[in-house]
């Protein structure tokens, strides 16, 4: 990118442009001619409309905690930082809603909102550097799954900026949906290649009461998928439950299969279903701290490669079984997710030969940006992936935003 343009010239007077420096992150390798760093969603909107004006491609970050996933760039010519644009605002707590700055951390929403016995339920990797934006733009799976515990469940409405700098807002407070799309449905998980969320409002949770882990081991993946059918018509479900193969495990001191269950509540609830569970299996108590090498597993392995499958819930267990390689794996049960860190850099064809037999699918989440350049990291392009060309085509007309990161090189 020629750095000597009006255009340029023009972004690092009015926008708060800067040159990177050793620490800013990269991206498979490449790092940007300028970083932009807007103090407000105003800035954000002029960013970008400068950009969309000279045609520099533009990835928006935050805590670049997962600027891993997805495919390489296209072409790299900025980072729009959001960290700037951070705050708690209009906490509401007898309505359980609260509007959140893009560039705030997790850590920091959940200390606020515990001041006032409130929590937002969501789960990332890394929560002193994940921002609100990039979780939601990442789609972050997290492992809860009772209803509300999705990035799409807790979002009621968003604050936005298109590609050209046009600010939008869906949901919350005020509803404009642009063109008859559903941008809150489009938003999320979209890596940031349709828009850049500049605020976001969100539905909260009271605190729990009482929080308790239980530990089911198991001598295989079958056995365990046994332990949690029996367990499937309890009259409390579980928050959340994770499937840790043995190295996995190794954490809770255990050279076995683990099923974790994690239960949110009322005392007495919690002490009700501890009965239930222990009538149906056998079970242990756990710590709750291993709640946090559950959510930060897709982020903290040390191979090279670490695949997320996809299937039917009810067919986890046997992605988990099909899946060992002697490398780190874990479960999410309830939602039919499987990590899984392979030691083994030649066992990608199989492992997406193996979910595609389960009618599963396989995201690389982290891989060697050399075979980055050989392969699509979200597999073959989806049913309906010329309507998703489409849409992105219409509100990124000139492809300046994350150009080539998403499903199909979109």
């Amino acid at each position: 990118m020629d750095l000597t343009t009006d255009g340029v010239a023009r972004l690092l007077d009015e926008v708060g442009a800067r040159p990177p420096t050793k620490t800013t992150p990269r991206i498979d390798g490449m790092t940007p001619a300028l970083v932009l760093e807007p103090e407000d969603a105003d800035g954000c909107a002029r960013a970008l409309a400068l950009c969309h004006e000279e045609e520099m491609a533009l990835i928006p970050v935050g805590g670049a905690t997962r600027l891993g996933i997805g495919n390489l760039p296209a072409r790299l010519d900025a980072y729009l930082d959001l960290r700037l644009l951070s705050g708690v605002e209009d906490h509401i707590p007898g309505d359980l809603t609260a509007a959140l700055g893009a560039g705030t951390t997790l850590d920091a929403v959940q200390e606020a909102l515990g001041r006032e016995g409130q929590f937002l339920p969501l789960d990332a990797p890394d929560p002193s550097r994940a921002t609100i934006g990039g979780i939601l733009a990442s789609g972050e799976p997290g492992m809860r799954r009772r209803p509300g515990g999705r990035p799409r469940d807790v979002l009621v409405g968003f604050e936005a900026v298109l590609a050209d700098g046009t600010p939008v807002k869906a949901g919350g407070r005020v509803v404009k949906n642009v063109a008859g799309y559903e941008l809150m449905k489009l938003v999320v998980g979209s890596l940031g290649t349709l828009a850049v969320l500049t605020r976001v409002f969100v539905r909260l949770r009271a605190l729990p009461e009482k929080v308790l882990t239980l530990c089911c081991s198991a001598r295989s993946a079958r056995d365990a998928s046994e332990s949690w059918r029996r367990l499937r018509d309890l009259p409390l479900a579980p928050e959340a439950t994770a499937l840790l193969n043995p190295k996995a495990s190794a954490a809770l001191g255990t050279n076995e299969w683990s099923l974790l269950l994690r239960y949110e509540g009322l005392s007495e609830e919690i002490e009700g279903a501890a009965t239930d569970v222990s009538e149906r299996v056998k079970v242990e108590p756990a710590s709750d701290s291993i709640w946090h090498d559950v959510r930060d597993f897709p982020t903290h392995g040390e191979s090279d490669l670490c695949l997320r499958g996809q299937v039917a819930p009810a067919r986890a267990f046997d992605l988990a079984h099909a899946w060992q390689d002697g490398g780190a794996l874990m479960g999410l049960p309830d939602a039919g997710l499987v990590y899984s860190h392979t030691e083994s850099l030649d066992a990608l064809a199989d492992r997406r030969d193996q979910a595609g037999r389960l009618s599963g699918t396989v995201v690389l989440e982290k891989v060697p940006s050399t075979m980055k350049r050989e392969l699509d990291v979200f597999g073959d392009p989806p049913r309906g992936f010329s309507l998703m060309k489409r849409i992105k085509e219409k509100l990124d007309p000139r492809g300046v935003l994350s150009p080539g990161r998403f499903v199909g090189r979109i």
